[in-house]
């Protein structure tokens, strides 16, 4: 009776009685939380910073743009990593998907992004993104770890109550629990207003919910399903708009059914399935805060950048390029080695620049969130993905291309790279979501510093004088402060000050242009989508380079030649899109594309005659 009355009221002493409980539960389950621990991660710097904002501005200081070094610094995080690392390269195509499973979870992978707190090792971003790179070796083992792991792991850690943490982070570390999200209905979009599943109340303990959910991933082999779904009122027949539930739904709740069932192409391990849900009781408690407040969680978890995209196209690029060298090196064309031809050299180069630039930008957006506290990485976040997933398949097309009929008909493992890449692109990531969300981010920051130039730029006749004067000594003058990059890349700055300015100056155009109907031009959004990141880019591959050849990395004089030359390249881009927006609508052909799909879409297909029609 005293005990009982002690772990009421002592909340310290009631955990650690409760985390005891579960700690035993899982050591018979075949966990073993004490097998593997690593010291603490790094005190972060507080700052809320942004690569993207700051470079924009011009405010640069020396301690912040020094790329990062690597957070995952902890010894014991490698040696943990390496059985890992050999296990996977030791996987054949044959290798069954529920050994690969267990052999790593024996190898405690479904540790890794639960704290420590709840038995699990707590990495920070960079080591996670070593370890998705590692496991993306095996394409649908790096997206099974993502969808099945780490998204719905965090969605857990960040937003669950206490004791739903107890119960469930356990058991999905132990294997019992394989965890999914489930939130699209009706299409693969991202409009929460095609969300039809509801809850309603059953009784003071329990929920009914009815509705079915669409893609969802490995969801044939899941048994816990983090479900989006509103809120039915209560005493009437009415459906809230915006009151939405996060349910966590284990698969003995009844009701459930797996329907639709998709092999998707380069995921066979891994299918896309239909989840239908009738009168599954769902008890209050594992409803995450409280029935209607997940309205922002859902936000979150449609908001791009999201997925962990770069290091399984990181992974899917370096592969392809192992796997297509030693091909090239033995194709002979017009009598000649292949390699040896310049238009082949050019190829692989650009392959060889995308994904040392996937690199760069990856682990600088990785090193950002280790350093502070809470850094404003979501731009940069975006970017990245944006960057990656566009590039990895890009580049796979073009080796593709370079090694023909080969490369389609001798070996199957080239045709399932570009199918697993098309996955990435499309399952994975909307590409216009991306554009739109990065350039409407930056330009609320930019436009509030030149919301009263453009209003007096607009209104001419108010402020004569001022427009005069603009009109004379016009431009913005932007400059980094570049002393933390080494004296050999020092000119690389150069084209990225002028990207800026003229960015800044394409900005005030369209805003004087068009006011606030700037927001809704999606064109013109996508085109500073690109500007942005074809920037941050530079930025990250000038500041790895310059610390790779000032601590005299292996190679490093062909990685700063490379990116002293490439640097140029990037910025004549730049200016030519910028061009684009400046020059507006009728001058870049958006006007024209607008009038002909209008056509198109009158008559529902392509409008224009055959060549050799005749009409007499």
């Amino acid at each position: 009776m005293f005990a009982r009355k002690l772990l009421r009221e002592n909340k310290t002493l009631r955990l650690s009685y409760v985390l005891k409980r579960y700690l035993e539960g899982i050591t018979v389950a075949g966990v073993k939380p004490s097998r593997t621990s690593f010291q603490p991660l790094p005190k972060k710097k507080p700052g809320n910073f942004s690569y993207i904002y700051n470079f924009l501005a011009g405010n640069t200081d020396k301690e912040i743009f020094i790329y990062p070094e690597q957070a995952a610094s902890r010894d014991k995080f490698y040696e943990w990593l390496d059985p890992i690392k050999t296990y996977i390269s030791s996987c054949t195509d044959k290798t069954d998907r529920k050994q690969v499973l267990d052999q790593l979870r024996e190898l405690e992978v479904f540790r890794t992004h639960i704290d420590e707190k709840y038995f699990g090792l707590n990495l920070s971003d960079t080591e996670s993104l070593i370890l998705v790179e590692t496991l993306s070796n095996i394409p649908w083992l790096g997206t099974y770890i993502v969808k099945n792991h780490i998204v719905p792991v965090k969605i857990i850690s960040k937003y669950a109550s206490e004791r739903q943490k107890q119960e469930f982070l356990p058991r999905i570390i132990s294997g019992e629990l394989t965890p999914t999200l489930c939130i699209f209905e009706n299409d693969l979009g991202t409009n929460i207003k095609s969300i039809k599943s509801y809850i309603m109340p059953c009784n003071e303990s329990s929920w009914f919910l009815n509705g079915q959910k669409m893609y969802v991933i490995n969801g044939v082999n899941a048994n816990l399903f983090l479900v989006f779904a509103k809120n039915l009122f209560t005493g009437s027949n009415q459906i809230s708009i915006d009151s939405f539930s996060l349910l966590l739904v284990e698969s003995n709740c009844g009701g459930i059914n797996c329907t639709d069932i998709y092999d998707t192409i380069g995921r066979h391990e891994i299918p896309v399935c239909t989840i239908k849900f009738t009168d599954t009781l769902v008890p209050t408690e594992n409803i995450i805060d409280k029935p209607g407040n997940a309205l922002n969680i859902l936000l979150e978890c449609l908001k791009p950048g999201q997925q962990s995209i770069a290091g399984r196209s990181i992974s899917l690029l370096r592969n392809f390029t192992n796997l297509l060298i030693p091909d090239i090196l033995n194709i002979r064309l017009f009598d000649r080695d292949l390699y040896k031809l310049d238009i082949t050299n050019k190829i692989l180069g650009e392959i060889m620049f995308s994904l040392y630039t996937m690199e760069s930008i990856a682990y600088l957006t990785a090193g950002l969130r280790d350093q502070y506290e809470n850094p404003s990485v979501d731009i940069e976040q975006v970017i990245t993905e944006i960057y990656c997933t566009n590039k990895c398949l890009q580049s796979i097309k073009a080796g593709l291309q370079l090694v023909g009929v080969h490369g389609y008909t001798n070996n199957k493992k080239y045709v399932q790279v570009l199918h697993d890449a098309l996955a990435i692109t499309t399952m994975d990531t909307n590409n216009l979501d991306g554009h739109i969300y990065a350039a409407s981010a930056v330009l609320v920051s930019v436009v509030k510093d030149m919301c009263d130039h453009i209003l007096k730029k607009r209104n001419f006749l108010q402020y004569p004088m001022y427009n005069i004067k603009h009109g004379l000594f016009t431009g913005y003058t932007v400059k980094i402060d570049s002393a933390h990059i080494h004296p050999a890349l020092q000119d690389c700055i150069t084209p990225l000050e002028v990207a800026i300015n003229n960015f800044r100056d394409a900005v005030e155009t369209i805003f004087v242009t068009t006011g606030s109907q700037s927001v809704e031009k999606y064109t013109d959004l996508y085109r500073m989508s690109e500007i942005l990141t074809e920037m941050y880019a530079i930025f990250a591959n000038v500041s790895r380079a310059s610390r790779s050849y000032s601590i005299g990395a292996p190679n490093s004089d062909v990685e700063k030649n490379l990116i002293f030359r490439a640097t140029f390249t990037s910025s004549y881009k730049i200016n030519l899109i910028t061009e684009e927006l400046k020059v507006g609508p009728i001058f870049n052909c958006d006007n024209v594309y607008a009038d002909f799909m209008n056509t198109v879409y009158q008559q529902r297909k392509y409008p224009v005659e055959h060549p050799l029609t005749k009409t007499y």
